[in-house]
């Protein structure tokens, strides 16, 4: 509520006010699956999780693959005073020139490439940790002209504990607890069967010796009862 131009709404005041001066810093976050680290931190370790991408939120931007490619140097987390007790969570970031043709280009295999050497001619580093999605840049085993050397693939990382299914996903293999009708599926008739020692062995001959070992496990059991009935 506003009376006399002034707010009188707490959370509201303390949100105007902003946040407060001093920052935490941090050196890993972990966000919406990812594990994210500062270039600084991860830049010499075996997973390279300092690679970050963001979809253009501008009105001209589409809808597919994220159009800025970066790398994350810093994580502050702010803290608003008052009643509000909020935190909230910014990567700072280097990014990468976001041209089609000049500073990204799709492949033939429809992979992303960012050429690492031209950055983004504009100063907006901050984004929300909310925002970031994770990517790595993997460089091309043989490069054959100089031009092409500061090219790498932007390959998508996937977070921890998603799994993403195919819509055509075939569940014909599939039984279900509360369904009684059981899928069928393709049989396939085989005659004959190779054990590990590389002998063939013919499927009526194996159900004529099953057959007759389990008539002579019957007649075990009836001269066992029998004698057990005799005593």
């Amino acid at each position: 509520m506003v009376e006399n131009n002034k707010i009188n709404i707490s959370w509201l005041q303390a949100l105007a006010h902003g946040p407060m001066t001093k920052v935490t810093c941090w050196p890993i976050y972990f966000c919406r699956g990812y594990i994210f680290h500062t270039y600084d931190h991860g830049k010499d370790k075996t997973n390279a999780n300092y690679g970050v991408c963001v979809k253009d939120t501008s009105s001209h931007g589409s809808s597919g693959d994220p159009d800025f490619y970066g790398v994350l140097q810093g994580i502050y987390e702010l803290h608003y005073p008052g009643q509000v007790h909020l935190k909230v969570v910014l990567f700072k970031c280097d990014w990468y020139d976001s041209t089609i043709g000049k500073g990204i280009r799709v492949n033939k295999s429809g992979i992303i490439d960012v050429h690492t050497g031209k950055r983004y001619g504009k100063y907006d580093p901050f984004i929300l940790a909310s925002q970031a999605d994770q990517v790595c840049y993997v460089p091309y085993p043989r490069v054959t002209q100089k031009k092409d050397q500061h090219w790498k693939a932007a390959i998508v990382i996937q977070p921890r504990g998603k799994i993403l299914m195919n819509q055509n996903f075939d569940s014909t293999t599939m039984q279900h607890s509360d369904d009684n009708s059981v899928v069928s599926t393709d049989i396939l008739q085989v005659e004959t069967l190779v054990n590990l020692h590389g002998q063939t062995e013919n499927l009526e001959d194996v159900e004529e010796e099953a057959g007759l070992r389990s008539d002579a496990e019957d007649e075990n059991i009836d001269y066992e009862l029998t004698d057990e009935e005799s005593d």
